[in-house]
């Protein structure tokens, strides 16, 4: 069993897209996924790394080079929770740098 985030990221020019969190619930490092649109953020799925840290990390691009990561975002997270964060990646439409993240959704 999974818990999966639905999680809503914003661009400081207003621009959003929408990935899912999906902690496996395994302890093992990269066994958590995020899933979202190739589109805006240059892949479809990815890892998910530094769960237990300060933020929560999704690799988008190829190695440690391409991510997001959304500062405040933990296991603990709930619905209705938001946090900064940002995008490191120069693949999508989604633009790098500060983004805002909203958890539209905890299943």
């Amino acid at each position: 069993m999974s818990t999966d985030y639905t999680v809503t990221l914003t661009a400081t020019d207003g621009s959003s897209t929408t990935v899912k969190i999906i902690d496996s619930i395994n302890p093992l490092p990269f066994s958590d996924t995020w899933e979202g649109d190739a589109t805006a953020l240059g892949a479809s799925n990815g890892k998910v790394a530094s769960w237990g840290m300060h933020a929560a990390v999704l690799h988008t691009g190829p190695g440690a080079a391409g991510n997001v990561t959304l500062d405040g975002f933990r296991k603990a997270t709930k619905k209705g929770d938001s946090g900064a964060g940002s995008k490191l990646n120069d693949m999508g439409t989604f633009p790098d740098g500060d983004l805002t993240w909203h958890c539209d959704d905890v299943d």
